[in-house]
């Protein structure tokens, strides 16, 4: 055999070992990410409660409004306001309604910024004290709700902190990170709640699709713990930083 034919075939040999390396890499990285059964966007909601019910008077928003804390969303005529009154109480404005005990009268205000998701209050219809009359849904503070089925095996390869790839409706991905699990067993396997947080969910140009009750796709990442862990998150982690993945 030739020096050349020697060459050719080290050569050949090298390319195959080469091959299954990385194949063998892309398979050890894709047994350590899973789909999420179902996913949605979410956001932090704060629920109105009439502290003193009665009769709405007047009505300043509707349901789909954007409200800024401490705008005004409706006044109440309430006759246990002014019984209350009537017998010494001194009922005194707070953050979240303003009083006029001469009159008996609240004005109910929102406490936070957001945009008014639901409303059941509605002029001219009666109130009851305690009753929730509506929801503001906080902007900003978008996140997704995602739903894994785990083995007890892959549950413990859960890590906060973890990264998420979140695919949006318009097929476009934003990164976030795990922040809380839930979790129960049914038929020994985990049914798993992960809380996922990402700042790009707020972007502005972002808003249309990161509405809440938004379906998207959260594949998340798991723990390595194979044995090629160290040598796969070193190479994927190159190929990251020069744009090739």
């Amino acid at each position: 055999m030739t020096w050349i034919n020697r060459l050719r075939l080290f050569g050949g040999v090298l390319a195959v070992i080469l091959l299954v390396a990385i194949l063998t890499l892309i398979f050890n990285q894709r047994q350590t990410k899973v789909a999420s059964v179902n996913a949605t966007v979410s956001a932090d909601q704060y629920d109105l409660a009439a502290a003193y019910g009665g009769t709405i008077t007047k009505q300043f928003v509707n349901e789909g409004d954007s409200v800024k804390k401490g705008d005004k969303l409706f006044t109440v005529q309430s006759v246990a306001l002014q019984q209350d009154v009537n017998q010494g109480l001194d009922i005194t404005s707070t953050d979240a309604y303003d009083v006029n005990q001469k009159k008996g009268v609240l004005t109910y205000k929102a406490v936070v910024d957001g945009d008014l998701t639901s409303l059941k209050a509605k002029l001219g219809n009666t109130l009851a004290t305690g009753t929730p009359f509506g929801t503001i849904t906080v902007g900003g503070t978008q996140f997704v709700t995602a739903d894994y089925l785990l083995s007890p095996r892959d549950y413990e390869r859960v890590q906060k902190g973890a990264e998420v790839s979140v695919l949006l409706p318009n097929n476009q991905s934003v990164i976030g990170t795990v922040a809380s699990t839930k979790v129960q067993t049914n038929a020994g396997q985990a049914q798993t709640q992960v809380r996922v947080t990402s700042d790009s969910l707020a972007e502005p140009d972002l808003d249309a699709l990161t509405k809440p009750g938004t379906p998207v796709t959260a594949t998340l990442n798991l723990r390595d713990d194979g044995p090629l862990a160290g040598v796969s998150d070193v190479t994927f982690n190159f190929l990251r930083q020069i744009g090739l993945r």
